[in-house]
């Protein structure tokens, strides 16, 4: 199974609209994963609708109909438990918060954005992706989304827009 991931989209904030080519790359996914910072409930809109979509609420998401969208989640996937969050609090340090939020019921994998810089990490046995942001040019140099191939393990690979 691949699985896209992507989060801190924050359209039209950053961009007027989702990048053609991230699209097209999550057109190859048989899942699509956001955690949070849609920033317009039309983003959600337009993913939900086109792909299979988990999603996560992030702090940026303050439209109406965000109550629909939960804080965090977690799905079983190819047999692999899958944490989604979006991270709270100042961008240094996130991932060490997430972990602590995580404590009583770890995932296998634990997905999160909030800072905008995509990295893989593995924190107190811990193993978590940020996929960084693919519209944001003034946080970070990359503009970048993930993907996830499940077989009998997760392979994890970053990829840039640009």
């Amino acid at each position: 199974m691949k699985i896209g991931v992507i989060s801190d989209t924050h359209v039209p904030i950053f961009a007027a609209q989702l990048p053609p080519k991230l699209l097209k790359k999550l057109d190859e996914c048989d899942r699509v994963i956001h955690a949070g910072d849609f920033h317009a409930y039309s983003v959600y809109r337009e993913l939900a609708s086109r792909y299979n979509l988990t999603a996560v609420i992030g702090n940026r998401d303050e439209f109406p109909e965000s109550e629909e969208i939960p804080e965090r989640q977690v799905i079983d996937v190819g047999g692999f438990k899958i944490g989604i969050t979006h991270g709270f609090g100042p961008p240094k340090g996130v991932a060490k918060r997430v972990v602590r939020s995580w404590k009583d019921t770890p995932p296998d994998l634990v997905i999160f954005g909030h800072s905008h810089q995509a990295g893989m990490h593995e924190i107190d046995g811990f193993k978590l992706l940020n996929p960084g942001s693919p519209t944001d040019t003034l946080s970070s140099d990359r503009q970048t989304y993930a993907i996830l191939e499940l077989d009998d393990e997760i392979k994890i690979s970053i990829h840039d827009l640009g």
